[in-house]
């Protein structure tokens, strides 16, 4: 089944129609990142779409996309 994680107002896992997909849990939540130099020093930014990985039902789902 496809999934999607909607970040606001609150965290919630929804089904490909839309709606909330209940016993889901959100285990994490990643975002791509690259570190950069700058005269201040090393700092980390985001430089693509996140991805979550959830539990539905005991089952464990990665690359979750995030809407």
């Amino acid at each position: 089944m496809d999934y999607r994680v909607k970040l606001m107002p609150r965290i919630h896992v929804l089904d490909a129609t839309g709606q909330l997909v209940p016993d889901a849990h959100v285990i994490e939540i990643a975002f791509p990142g690259a570190s950069i130099q700058t005269p201040r020093g090393r700092i980390e930014r985001i430089t693509g779409q996140g991805s979550a990985r959830i539990t539905v039902d005991d089952i464990l789902s990665e690359g979750v996309p995030l809407c």
